[in-house]
């Protein structure tokens, strides 16, 4: 039996965070620009002393635009979530069109899946061996989802991700993982917010 969910989590605030983005990328360019202009007089100028100088607001120009690049990688950020057949796939996604997989978790590697709101995820946040990955922008869960969190063995390690999904990312999981896995004191959202 073959399961594809899929699901995103998007930033509340994606507008603001798309026109930042815009605007850092259009500046970036600018200085790009630019820098090959200033390099390129660099080049007709090597015999003469200024190509030095030239060269320097090269380099500087160069370091403007990587700092900008950098910067505007931090805006519009969301991710994705995909389940397929026991395996979660998790994705950095940026602006919208370019993405960067984190991670893939077999359900077999799934040690504990629960809510954030229980004692359970705060003891194993708190464990030094554990490393805890946010895959979310959002202080708080948009409608209808929740912050569930995996507890995981990956690469030989203990990671505890984070995600802001709906439940039934965490009914498709259920399916393919060990029964043991879902947190004793877990409690269904539809029952919780009442």
């Amino acid at each position: 039996m073959d399961v594809f969910y899929e699901e995103s989590s998007m930033p509340k605030k994606a507008k603001s965070g798309a026109r930042k983005y815009k605007i850092l990328h259009i500046i970036s360019m600018i200085f790009l620009v630019i820098g090959f202009i200033f390099l390129l007089m660099t080049i007709l100028f090597i015999p003469d002393p200024s190509a030095l100088i030239w060269g320097m607001q090269a380099i500087m120009l160069f370091s403007f635009w990587f700092l900008f690049y950098k910067w505007k990688s931090r805006c519009n950020i969301s991710y994705d979530y995909v389940f397929v057949s026991g395996e979660l796939r998790i994705s950095k996604v940026f602006n919208v069109n370019r993405r960067r997989l984190l991670v893939r978790i077999d359900c077999q590697d799934m040690i504990q899946v629960g809510d954030v709101d229980n004692p359970s995820f705060d003891r194993f946040s708190s464990d030094p061996s554990v490393k805890t990955v946010v895959c979310t922008t959002n202080d708080e869960a948009s409608a209808e989802k929740f912050f569930m969190y995996i507890l995981a063995a990956v690469d030989g390690s203990k990671k505890l991700y984070v995600l802001e999904c709906r439940e039934n990312l965490l009914m498709n999981i259920l399916k393919f993982a060990k029964r043991s896995t879902l947190e004793s004191d877990y409690v269904m959202q539809d029952r919780k917010q009442k």
